[in-house]
Order: C-alpha cells, then structure tokens, then sequence
C-alpha cells in the first residue's frame, strides 16, 4: 500500500527521536517485504523513489561540525534540501536538545536557483533559531536517493538513503558508503520494539556495524570523508568499521 505526501505530513515529526544504521543495499529487498505489513510507502505521481540534493553550512571555526564530533547535548545543522523531483526546496535547521530529541525547523525557498545565497528573509528565520546564524557559510554538497514508509498510528517513518554521494564547493566527488544504504528510524515517542529492530536482531549476516545503531550522520561523514584536515575523534572507529565492512562486501561481488 502507498501513502501521499499530505497523509505523510501526519507524521512529519518535527520533533522526533532518531536512530540511525548502516545496511547493505542488498538488505533493502528483504527488509522492506517485511515492513509492508505495518508500513505504507511514499508515492507521489506514480513515483516511489525520490532525489534529495542538500547544501550544508557552517562557521569558519566549524562549530556545527565541533560540535557533533563532541557529542555537545545542544547542537545544530543547517543545509539547504531541495527535492529535486517536485523542484521544492527549504532552508532547515535541526538542533539536538539534552533529552536526544531532534527538532526541524524550515523555510521554503522561493529562489529560483535552489542553493542560492539566503535571502533577507532566510537570514532573520536562522537568527531565530541559532545564535550564530550571522557566520554560517556553505562547505559541502550531498546528494542520495530516498524512499520513505510510515505508520501513522504509531507515528513512525523510516526512510532508506542510497546512491549517497558528497561533493566539495570546488566539485571533487565521494562515495565512501558505496554498497552501503542508510536507515533512519523516526519515532514521535521513542518505541525500541518497532519491527525494524527486529528484523535486524533476526539477521543471520548481521555484522557490525551492520544492522545496528550508529552514531554518525551523513554530514559528518560528509565532511571528515572530504577534508581530511578535520579530526574525526570520537567517530574515528565507526569510520573504521564502515570501511572495512565496505570492503569486505565489494569483494563478495
């Protein structure tokens, strides 16, 4: 069964717990078979998979990116995402409060250009929501694939990212989770027996970090897979282990 984007917005969850995890793409058949029963896909005209293009902004100190590496209980993101399929495109902010919930605020754009410069508006719509809007400059590109499924009556979405490819302001591209899909679990109450968690649990081939909670975004994974002046610190071994699980996957092929 599908959904609309309207039935969607019933579970936008603007504010919302989030869990991550790493899968291999050829997970997603299996697992999405076994979602259907309790889940609805996203459709919009006739189509189910969807093209995100994202912008993301930080401050010459890189405080967002500092502060997500530090695991600060108060932290913000910022980027510009254009849905590339309906020509849509919003300016958001999603901020981490110390409970671990995060909150999305937005604008929606009405450049023409969708990763033009913040208009007048844009810029009085980020002072409200972070204290250093004023130093917000763009540093990196991302791009992917998404189709999303829900629960309305639990108030949950999945979403599963895939094709995720970052690019540099100066255009160098990266595909360090190439073979790898993204899952996020976001939940309006947090419900640890959704069935995602287990349907991973019950996977024979689950291995880690396959298959189980992450903390790491695809921002940060963005910016620490392409400048290589940035210190990965507290996420140096989830870097370490995707690598390796990447790799031991591309050679099974």
């Amino acid at each position: 069964m599908h959904i609309s984007l309207q039935e969607l917005d019933e579970v936008a969850l603007m504010d919302r717990s989030e869990e991550k995890y790493i899968i291999s793409i050829a997970w997603l058949g299996d697992i999405s078979n076994k979602l259907s029963t309790d889940y609805n896909i996203l459709e919009i005209a006739n189509e189910r998979q969807f093209k995100y293009d994202n912008l993301y902004f930080d401050t010459p100190e890189n405080i967002c990116l500092e502060d997500h590496i530090r695991g600060r209980k108060n932290r913000f993101k910022v980027r510009i995402r254009s849905y590339s399929n309906s020509k849509i495109s919003f300016v958001e902010v999603k901020s981490r409060n110390v409970y671990g919930r995060s909150q999305k605020m937005r604008i929606q754009r009405t450049s023409e250009q969708w990763d033009s410069p913040f208009t007048i508006k844009e810029k009085e719509f980020l002072s409200n929501c972070m204290p250093f809007a004023a130093q917000l400059k763009p540093v990196l590109y991302s791009s992917y694939s998404r189709y999303t499924i829900a629960n309305i009556a639990k108030g949950e979405r999945i979403t599963f990212d895939t094709n995720i490819e970052y690019k540099t302001l100066t255009g160098e591209t990266f595909k360090p989770l190439d073979g790898l899909a993204v899952v996020e679990l976001k939940q309006g109450a947090t419900d640890r027996r959704s069935p995602l968690n287990k349907i991973f649990s019950e996977r024979t081939d689950r291995r880690s970090p396959l298959g189980r909670t992450i903390r790491i975004s695809k921002y940060i994974l963005g910016r620490l897979h392409t400048n290589n002046n940035l210190s990965a610190r507290a996420y140096l071994e989830n870097m370490r282990k995707i690598c390796r699980r990447k790799h031991t996957l591309n050679k099974k092929k």
